[in-house]
């Protein structure tokens, strides 16, 4: 089916674009140097308390540590990204690593092609803020549509709470925090990328049809929300 002519292009790249297996698998390792990414992914996991067998659907799969640690957790996972070069690299790792992921797809938020009512859990990490504020709602409701009633949300991003002061000292502090290998890529985010305020975020999530249970600062202008549908199929 042909997107209407006003849809966002949500496959435009916006933030680095990594157009090459090689260059996938250096951004890779060099994740790997400052964020401790396994133990995120296990905390995902115990946060999510899933049965095994269920379903997962990760939207902005990357390098695919999180597909391939649900998948080696004894869960069904589907995992779709924006980046051909990306979804290549999943296959391969997981190849490699003798785990089977059901399906991969070209595909976004706003593009993926998912069943209604199917999965338990849908995560994503460090990729709404690629869709202006009008089109994460739309996103949103897409996820709500694809979950089973009561189904889970995991939703990790960058996310401006602004306490007190001005929002350009959270933009400061957010490049601040961050080590210096990738603080230019961090300018380009607030200059370039769509990151929203936690007000704004928590708003979005309601009107889609999420409970949220949590909603965790894991750093500097990081927030991880834990949501449950609410709404029926």
């Amino acid at each position: 089916m042909t997107p209407p002519q006003w849809q966002w292009n949500e496959m435009r790249q916006v933030g680095t674009d990594y157009a090459d297996l090689a260059e996938v698998e250096k951004y890779d390792r060099r994740m790997a140097t400052f964020r401790d990414v396994e133990a995120e992914n296990r905390r995902i996991l115990e946060l999510l308390a899933l049965p095994p067998g269920a379903t997962v659907l990760e939207i902005g799969c990357g390098t695919g540590r999180f597909a391939c640690a649900a998948a080696t957790a004894g869960h069904h996972v589907t995992a779709v990204d924006i980046s051909a070069q990306m979804l290549e690299y999943v296959a391969e790792k997981a190849r490699h690593q003798g785990l089977r992921i059901l399906d991969l797809q070209h595909a976004g938020f706003l593009t993926m092609r998912v069943p209604a009512g199917h999965f338990d859990a849908v995560v994503s990490v460090a990729c709404l803020h690629h869709l202006p504020d009008a089109w994460k709602l739309v996103a949103l409701e897409n996820i709500a549509r694809c979950l089973k009633p009561a189904g889970q949300l995991y939703l990790g991003d960058v996310v401006f709470s602004i306490a007190s002061g001005r929002v350009e000292t959270c933009f400061q502090a957010f490049i601040n925090d961050l080590p210096n290998e990738v603080r230019s890529n961090a300018v380009g985010h607030v200059a370039r990328e769509f990151s929203t305020l936690d007000w704004i975020m928590a708003g979005l999530l309601e009107r889609a049809g999420f409970e949220i249970l949590s909603a965790e600062p894991a750093e500097a202008s990081f927030i991880a929300y834990h949501g449950r549908k609410v709404q029926g199929p």
